[in-house]
């Protein structure tokens, strides 16, 4: 077949159109499984979370290296926290506050980690918090009544990200401010090992008491916290209990799948950013193939007006020539869907090691033959435009020298 003969012919301009077609393909895989690993592994996160209510302040745009779209806060949290803990339905209400602090063991650079302050019984089996190795933090007296004015525990949990960033592990000191200065000032020491809470960042993570963070960041003054949490007696109650809870606090309460959307759309940029790569590695790779048509066609139209002249039907044509584009873009879709199985892997090796999630990227089927698909209905385009330019031929126009 001329097709094949013409893409062996022109080897390095055939693997360039190739390879176009392959990023565009690896692109949709990838994206696609990367947009369903999120959702999936979010569910996945939430449903298996004791918590079941979310209550956080009117949502602010203010943007975060961190948090990214701010929310405004909580004020009262210990007294609100009480009351909630009160109600019949509602088995524990804990208010977090998040906060960049600076961390840093004697002797080393500080580091900006992800702070987390947390009210109750802190690392036990019956807090939010699970300790997976070493003790919960000491029970805490700071918080007196509304004062701040009780002994500090100055003990901290800290999560694997935090081990690695800080060089520290169990049984170690380090110094912990909201600012550097602040930091050198204050000593906590670290009595356990916990990963329970990096739904709420991708960054490495120390977890406070709530009232020794407040105290520690300026927030103690408001009673001030980011988000209050709520578990159920009853999980199945819980767009009940959110409804109550909305007509009676002006904060948003949402239900865990809401509070997943609600994340979704805070991070909507992202998103977007990545249909945009996509979208353009489709449209590079397309332009990459019609131009290698094209090309062949300028370099192959005597050749196409003779075959004209000795009696080639467009069909045979169509059927020795014009198959070019498409066998090359089966060829770049096949090699896509395959390289996009390790590109995977390997992208959730990075992501593990960067923040912690493992299987962000889960390749399904029906995003391999949406890949393939897109590769098959690439060539039919580059097929049509090449078969439009044989239809432009004709043998008169050669004999006269155009």
């Amino acid at each position: 077949m001329l097709a094949t003969e013409t893409i062996a012919h022109n080897g390095f301009r055939s693997a360039l159109s190739i390879t176009g077609v392959a990023i565009a393909v690896i692109s949709v895989v990838v994206i696609a499984s990367l947009g369903n690993g999120l959702l999936t592994t979010g569910e996945e996160r939430f449903d298996q979370s004791t918590m079941h209510i979310w209550m956080s302040g009117k949502s602010v745009e203010i943007s975060s290296q961190y948090l990214g779209i701010k929310e405004a806060g909580i004020d009262g949290a210990h007294e609100l926290a009480d009351q909630l803990h009160s109600e019949e339905t509602i088995s524990m209400a804990s208010p977090i506050l998040t906060e960049i602090v600076y961390a840093f063991k004697e002797g080393e650079e500080p580091k900006p980690l992800f702070g987390i302050g947390v009210m109750g019984r802190v690392g036990t089996e019956v807090h939010m918090v699970r300790v997976s190795e070493g003790s919960p933090l000491s029970g805490s007296t700071h918080y007196n009544a509304g004062r701040y004015d009780g002994n500090w525990t100055y003990e901290v949990l800290i999560d694997s990200r935090a081990i690695v960033a800080l060089n520290a592990t169990i049984g170690d000191y380090i110094f912990v401010g909201k600012t550097l200065s602040e930091a050198e000032d204050q000593r906590f020491k670290i009595v356990g090992i916990a990963n329970s809470l990096a739904v709420f960042s991708s960054n490495p993570m120390i977890v406070f008491h709530l009232s020794e963070l407040q105290d520690l960041t300026g927030s103690k003054y408001y009673d001030r916290v980011n988000l209050l949490v709520i578990r159920l007696h009853d999980p199945a109650a819980a767009d009940f209990v959110k409804e109550d809870l909305e007509s009676r606090y002006p904060y948003e309460v949402s239900t865990n799948r809401e509070y997943l959307r609600k994340i979704l759309r805070q991070n909507a940029t992202i998103l977007v950013s990545a249909t945009a790569i996509v979208a353009l590695a489709v449209v590079m790779g397309m332009v990459l193939v019609i131009t290698t048509m094209l090309l062949s066609l300028n370099e192959r139209r005597r050749e196409i007006g003779i075959l004209k002249v000795l009696g080639f039907s467009k069909k045979s044509l169509f059927m020795e020539i014009g198959l070019e584009g498409l066998i090359i873009c089966v060829i770049g879709g096949v090699f896509g869907c395959l390289v996009s199985f390790p590109i995977a892997r390997l992208l959730n090796a990075l992501i593990y090691r960067a923040v912690g999630f493992d299987g962000l990227v889960a390749i399904e089927p029906e995003f391999v033959y949406m890949g393939f698909s897109l590769a098959i209905i690439m060539g039919l385009i580059a097929t049509a435009v090449y078969v439009a330019g044989i239809n432009r031929i004709t043998p008169i126009d050669l004999i006269r020298g155009t």
